[in-house]
């Protein structure tokens, strides 16, 4: 399976690429984005984000799919996502971030997402996060993770809409649609 953002190519293929986020507030991406400039490939094609929803490919109308992401959100309040620890997936993924505390709510959103949009989960644990490194060698991860420490405080977000992205032509990810979450 593919990580990062870089490594999907949609050039030659009729199906188009999607994935759900929660994109950080300005101010947390100002503060994480001369980490990501140095350590993560992806930092000039997407603005630090949680994913919900991992990349995925649909032949299925963007209306459609706003649609499936539509009637989640329409039924879930906005909530709090408290960014704490720094981790890492090595050895399986070289990725290192910004953890996510357990948060049932966004574990939730992951999976009615899911469902919602007729896919399969990908991951058994959902482990929500913000990339700070990747493609990270072995021997560096702990430095790196040094490194990057001091600069990540303990930070709380409120999540009140989440994006469906797509890559432009450019390569970049842009945001397609935001759905706001507001229970009825």
């Amino acid at each position: 399976m593919p990580f990062g953002y870089q490594s999907y190519d949609s050039t030659g293929n009729s199906a188009n690429l999607y994935a759900v986020v929660v994109l950080l507030p300005d101010s947390l991406d100002r503060l994480i984005a001369p980490l990501r400039e140095r350590y993560d490939p992806d930092y000039s094609i997407i603005g630090a984000h949680i994913t919900v929803v991992f990349p995925f490919e649909s032949d299925r109308p963007i209306n459609e799919l706003s649609s499936a992401i539509h009637r989640v959100t329409e039924m879930m309040h906005p909530f709090q996502v408290e960014l704490s620890s720094i981790g890492d997936f090595y050895p399986e993924i070289p990725v290192i971030y910004w953890g996510v505390r357990k948060n049932a709510v966004i574990d939730e959103l992951y999976k009615t997402l899911y469902t919602g949009l007729d896919l399969a989960l990908p991951h058994k644990q959902f482990c929500p996060h913000v990339t700070v490194a990747r493609e990270i060698s072995a021997h560096r991860v702990v430095l790196v993770k040094e490194a990057v420490i001091p600069f990540l405080p303990d930070e709380t977000i409120a999540v009140n809409t989440i994006d469906l992205i797509s890559p432009s032509a450019s390569g970049n990810w842009i945001s397609l649609r935001s759905f706001n979450l507001k229970r009825k």
